[in-house]
């Protein structure tokens, strides 16, 4: 059989280009140009070769590098030379075959097998073409996400100072914008600290609300990992040296969810250019936490629906029922009465963000509690092989909806150290009353302190759930391929 099915394909120009579309230099060999076919198929064995050092660099590395802008250049530059290799490969198969064994073939074998040569130019065309598309995509994606000089949107339009300027210790000299605040670099206490916001953006506002605000600490030794809730309430929170001077009492005598957008109408106050917003937001943070925020990762919560949607829903374990008989819906449109009920529920994005956003029924201590569930939920609904039909949406998802100001240079060792969080160990906190008040004051901020210093300690390992400690989710972890 092997033996006839070899001399059909010496004879036949079509299954000679089939053969050499598949691997190029295949259809060369069979034909009988051996050498030939070799000398084609070696940049198929150089690439292989260089796929094989890529990946035996680990998964986190590697992948941490296809996301590299240069390396994404060089990718779609190789598609474009592959994409002209291949066809080449094709076309020289089919002629080299039709020369040598197609003398005898009838008018319609050649019709066909001229039919079969375009069909496979055309799936190489359309397969490179779509590789090429990812790339691009990826690389924009990247820029934008990576992007120091500011994040998504921008600032958008502000509405005029709403503090009393008279808080200020003195006015400021009007001084030019200042230029980019480079990423921060890594902490060098053994710890990562990320903070995490949602900008909950919708019709009629002038800008983004960073009402979900979250602190994601990992310990680097051990992998644990642990979130404190900061809600959007709170006064009085100290600034950082950099901005301290904005105001006597070296505090935002505000609510904290305000500081976005006082910092993006204050430039000679806060550093850090168009994302200066963000940067104060982080600087306070750092101070109220007593420690170093390494960055940020900011999230448009509208693209949050979208990114839930793309991995087929989320599984919570609501511990609660949940009704909200106003609850806004993210367009502005109207109202609705909201009820989730309590168990294991299976919730696609616009559930899951109005699991999320709801505080209607309680208030904004438990609506913390449930981000840091949906969070969790979210992380274990990413399997990497599951995701790899839906890559183009999510490269759209991601360019369209995040931005951080990790350098990208970070993300080897940000990937390998979120693949060693176990996300059943998460510890789940929030600075809430009484220990931590609405209306700052020092044994508050001390008392902030003490909880992000002692969270992986063995006597905040196992905490009595509440409001303002780790609260149960649903078990278990994302799945590997």
């Amino acid at each position: 059989m092997t033996t006839r099915v070899l001399r059909a394909a010496r004879r036949s120009p079509a299954v000679s280009a089939a053969l050499s579309f598949i691997l190029p230099g295949l259809g060369q060999g069979v034909s009988g140009a051996v050498a030939r076919g070799l000398l084609l198929a070696l940049p198929v064995v150089a690439l292989l070769v260089l796929a094989f050092a890529v990946l035996s660099q680990g998964t986190a590395r590697a992948f941490s590098l296809l996301l590299q802008p240069s390396f994404l250049i060089g990718l779609i530059v190789l598609d474009a030379v592959l994409l002209m290799y291949r066809g080449a490969a094709i076309v020289d198969a089919y002629l080299l075959t039709k020369r040598l064994h197609g003398a005898g073939a009838t008018p319609s074998q050649r019709n066909i097998s001229v039919g079969v040569l375009a069909a496979l130019l055309a799936a190489t065309l359309s397969m490179h073409a779509v590789l090429g598309i990812i790339g691009v995509k990826t690389y924009v994606a990247v820029s934008s996400i990576f992007d120091p000089s500011g994040p998504i949107g921008g600032l958008g339009e502000l509405p005029p100072a709403s503090l009393d300027p008279n808080a200020t210790q003195g006015a400021p000299t009007p001084t030019p914008a200042p230029t980019p605040v480079p990423p921060p670099p890594w902490s060098q206490d053994g710890r990562l600290n990320i903070l995490l916001v949602g900008g909950d953006a919708g019709p009629g506002r002038f800008s983004l609300r960073t009402d979900t605000m979250i602190l994601a600490s990992v310990d680097i030794a051990t992998g644990r990992a642990a979130f404190f809730g900061i809600p959007r309430n709170l006064i009085n929170v100290p600034l950082p040296p950099e901005s301290a001077k904005a105001f006597r009492c070296g505090c935002f005598p505000d609510l904290l969810n305000g500081l976005y957008v006082y910092a993006g109408q204050h430039p000679e106050s806060f550093p850090g250019g168009s994302a200066r917003g963000y940067l104060a937001l982080q600087g306070a943070v750092s101070a109220l936490a007593g420690v170093q925020v390494d960055g940020m990762l900011v999230v448009d919560l509208n693209g949050f629906v979208r990114l839930v949607n793309a991995l087929g829903g989320i599984n919570i374990n609501v511990p609660y029922a949940i009704y909200d008989s106003s609850y806004p819906l993210e367009d502005g449109s109207r109202d609705v009465r909201l009820y989730i009920r309590a168990g294991q529920q299976h919730m696609n994005g616009h559930l899951a963000l109005a699991y999320a956003r709801s505080r209607h029924q309680d208030d904004d201590y438990h609506r913390m509690a449930r981000q840091q569930l949906v969070l969790l939920a979210l992380r274990r609904a990413v399997n990497p092989c599951s995701l790899i039909p839906r890559l183009p949406e999510l490269i759209d998802i991601a360019g369209q909806s995040l931005w951080s100001n990790f350098s990208i240079k970070d993300l080897p060792d940000l990937l390998a150290l979120a693949q060693r969080v176990d996300t059943r160990r998460i510890g789940q906190f929030a600075f809430s009353p009484p220990a931590i008040p609405e209306y700052l004051n020092a044994r508050g901020v001390a008392a902030a302190h003490a909880m992000v210093a002692n969270a992986f300690s063995s006597s905040a390992a196992s905490p009595a759930p509440s409001a303002a400690t780790p609260m149960p989710g649903s078990s278990g972890s994302s799945s590997g391929c």
